[in-house]
């Protein structure tokens, strides 16, 4: 049930329709939450109804790390947590490399966002920066929530469970911007990033040396596009399905291609998964006050190494992670050698230049299934080829759209949603609906997976 679909929103309107009809009990908006994530998770594969065995051991792992002051028991604790979830990792990575192709529906999904979100739990309760919750059904409510169980983002259990033990309340405005949120991710899936997969980017990495180098050019372009406005896209519905159920998801992306170098790349891009490697797995390397550059470079390179891995365990994603941990220690590097003036304008765009061509360098190894298939692309890099033969004025034209959409300023979203706020609720909800017929006349398909579904 992708996010972008007709079922998920039927889903979605009947579960908001049942929520709000109990604003007075919470509780039962609770098992009503609870509910649905199963639900969700059962049109998957009814495998995933397990779950909760995993989530009520972290539950009571909480309850435990709440109640000892002693650190060998705390340890103990968080030692189950951390085999429960990193374990439940490893195995849903590695089934679908060990299994026969026949058997890989029995696990669709990859659970890395549950596993990631469930570990800021026992984490921040053994670092003591958070008490535990005693609301069973609060913790399976947000371990589980279901518009951010597939792809993320990744919130923090704390903040979440803060959330879902207030009172309920939706404003007028509230509901405006999630609409709008809802809208805008419809748009950034299904007409730009589904049109730029389809139209250019699987055709160009599937058979490369069909291609002119001017057009592999493009065809990398048009990755790092799509998969911005796909990614992106899924993460404002998940944030607009949260926000009709008072949930506020934090934010995974600012303009990330607009950075100035990689390290702003990573603190604009897919900024849940970037806080959680730094906050649970960079700072816990040591590192050492002699040789800052070295430490610090180090516990760049391993920490990205490992992120990369986590979105497969091949060469590809590993050399992935590699170019981003290496050139993360060359910007701590120049800047700790250095002090950094503000740069003029010209150096700003210069440095921007080289952050964009670095990371698409990059997404070559991430978008290619296979190493071979990333050195292919490279080769007709290296040809130096000239044609456009294969390019039709309309990817042109989307190509150049998208390039303009990811500039917009932030403010504009905002007051489209004030402005929308003024309409009422069901002028609201049939511009959302006549907003997805016109994507389904003009794209005339149905919506492709989320490539972060896969991860």
């Amino acid at each position: 049930m992708p996010l972008s679909s007709a079922p998920f929103f039927a889903f979605l309107a009947a579960v908001c329709l049942l929520f709000w009809l109990s604003v007075r009990l919470r509780p039962l908006q609770l098992v009503l939450l609870v509910a649905a994530n199963l639900l969700f998770l059962a049109h998957f594969s009814l495998i995933y109804l397990a779950l909760p065995a995993a989530a009520l051991i972290d539950y009571s792992v909480g309850l435990g790390l709440g109640r000892f002051k002693h650190s060998g028991p705390r340890r103990f604790l968080l030692g189950i947590s951390l085999a429960v979830n990193l374990g439940l990792l490893l195995t849903i990575k590695l089934v679908p490399r060990v299994t026969h192709a026949s058997w890989r529906w029995l696990l669709p999904l990859t659970l890395s966002f549950y596993c990631f979100q469930s570990l800021t739990y026992t984490i921040d309760l053994y670092l003591r920066e958070m008490r535990p919750t005693r609301s069973l059904l609060a913790y399976l409510a947000g371990a589980l929530f279901f518009p951010s169980i597939t792809a993320g983002p990744i919130p923090r259990m704390g903040k979440l469970l803060n959330q879902l033990t207030a009172p309920f309340l939706l404003t007028t405005e509230d509901g405006a911007q999630a609409l709008l949120l809802i809208g805008t991710g419809l748009v950034k899936k299904l007409l730009v990033a589904d049109f730029l997969a389809n139209n250019l980017v699987d055709r160009i990495f599937d058979t490369p040396a069909l291609y002119s180098s001017s057009e592999i050019l493009l065809g990398i372009y048009g990755y790092a596009l799509q998969l911005f406005f796909d990614f992106s896209g899924y993460t404002d519905i998940a944030r607009g399905a949260a926000k009709l159920l008072g949930i506020e998801l934090p934010e995974n992306f600012r303009r990330p291609y607009l950075a100035v170098n990689i390290a702003e790349f990573w603190r604009r891009w897919h900024i849940t998964f970037s806080e959680w490697l730094r906050d649970y797995l960079f700072d816990f390397f040591p590192k050492r006050r002699k040789r800052p550059i070295l430490s610090y470079g180090y516990a760049f390179l391993l920490t990205f190494m490992l992120g990369g891995l986590w979105h497969g365990l091949s060469w590809n994603f590993l050399i992935w992670g590699t170019l981003h941990g290496l050139a993360l220690g060359v910007v701590f590097a120049w800047k700790k050698r250095r002090a950094v003036p503000s740069p003029a304008w010209w150096a700003k765009l210069l440095a921007g230049l080289l952050t964009f061509h670095f990371v698409c360098f990059t997404w070559i190894f991430f978008r290619a299934s296979t190493l071979p298939g990333a050195l292919q692309i490279l080769r007709g890099l290296g040809r130096h080829t000239w044609s456009h033969a294969n390019l039709t004025l309309p990817v042109a034209l989307m190509l150049i759209a998208a390039a303009l959409l990811q500039c917009l300023p932030s403010g504009w979203f905002d007051r489209g949603a004030r402005i929308t706020a003024r309409a009422p609720f069901w002028v609201q909800g049939l511009g959302l609906a006549a907003l997805v017929l016109l994507i389904q006349t003009l794209t005339g398909r149905g919506s492709a997976p989320f490539v972060y579904g896969n991860f």
